[in-house]
């Protein structure tokens, strides 16, 4: 191959990506609200309080609100409040950083994350505040984010600028066997990161400082998740209920941190492995009152 014809395929590739990325983001109403932006708000910012060692808060169900025709999340006033006066942005981010400390032990879920270098954990956090508070913590973030391509599988080079770019960067993984590069994300992948999640939630002591907190964010993950995989949102609470049992992660740390009980598993046998009534349960997480 000439020098000029391989340039030529890298930048058909590379201009290829951009079109994965772009149909990712048209594809998802959240990935499409997040494309501007936005400016600075000064009146929601990260709160400079510490957080309270042994302080607990009573239990207050909080619904997800939704707009763009039921798509996209929207800030509430119960979401706000949880930020304000519950749970401090350390809180998110020492959440954020275990599960990032777990995912790059996971063989499953490592082989997408390209460096372990990155800031991985603080700009999960940013987002999450973003999200539930109204700031704009996690877009001050972007605008000074490091626009430098980075490379992926095959030697393409890629920005990475937002969740849509980074997902398509962790479909082309360096890292993943080479007959896996440029797979979607599938349905065990995704259970993988919901139980590692949930499983840092709960060891960061977030869910027994904050029972509201919990209860909205693991219904907020179950409709964020179907980003990753459309069938993804129903096994949230099984993912939650495996994290609140030490016998299930320690089977998992005694597999090599592999979770041989989801990987691998048709739709049909992953959908037994969940109540009947949750299958079949199609207003949650949208749900309006408790369950």
């Amino acid at each position: 191959m000439t020098m000029i014809s391989k340039n030529l395929n890298n930048t058909t590739t590379e201009t290829n990506l951009e079109k994965q990325t772009e149909q990712l983001r048209r594809s998802d109403g959240e990935l499409l609200a997040e494309t501007e932006i936005q400016e600075w708000h000064p009146a929601v910012k990260l709160a400079a309080r510490k957080s309270q060692q042994g302080q607990q808060y009573p239990y207050i169900f909080v619904p997800l609100e939704m707009g763009g025709s039921g798509r996209t999340h929207t800030v509430s006033e119960g979401s706000r409040r949880l930020l304000q006066e519950e749970i401090s942005f350390q809180d998110l981010q020492n959440m954020t950083e275990l599960f990032y400390k777990k995912a790059f032990a996971d063989p499953t879920l490592d082989q997408f994350i390209r460096s372990h270098n990155d800031p991985h954990g603080s700009r999960f956090a940013k987002w999450i505040h973003q999200k539930l508070s109204g700031s704009t913590v996690w877009d001050q973030d972007r605008r000074t984010r490091n626009l430098e391509p980075v490379e992926v599988a095959g030697g393409y080079n890629h920005v990475v600028h937002d969740r849509s770019s980074a997902h398509v960067a962790a479909w082309y993984s360096k890292k993943r066997p080479s007959n896996e590069v440029g797979r979607h994300f599938k349905l065990d992948e995704a259970r993988v990161w919901m139980r590692l999640h949930f499983w840092a939630m709960r060891e960061s002591g977030i869910a027994e400082k904050s029972p509201s907190f919990a209860d909205y964010y693991f219904r907020f993950i179950a409709h964020f998740v179907k980003v990753y995989e459309a069938m993804a949102p129903v096994y949230a609470r099984d993912s939650l209920r495996w994290s609140a049992n030490q016998r299930n992660i320690q089977t998992y740390l005694d597999n090599g941190r592999v979770m041989k009980d989801v990987l691998g598993l048709s739709l049909e046998e992953a959908q037994l492995q969940i109540p009947e009534e949750e299958r079949n349960d199609f207003d949650w997480p949208y749900n309006a009152s408790p369950h």
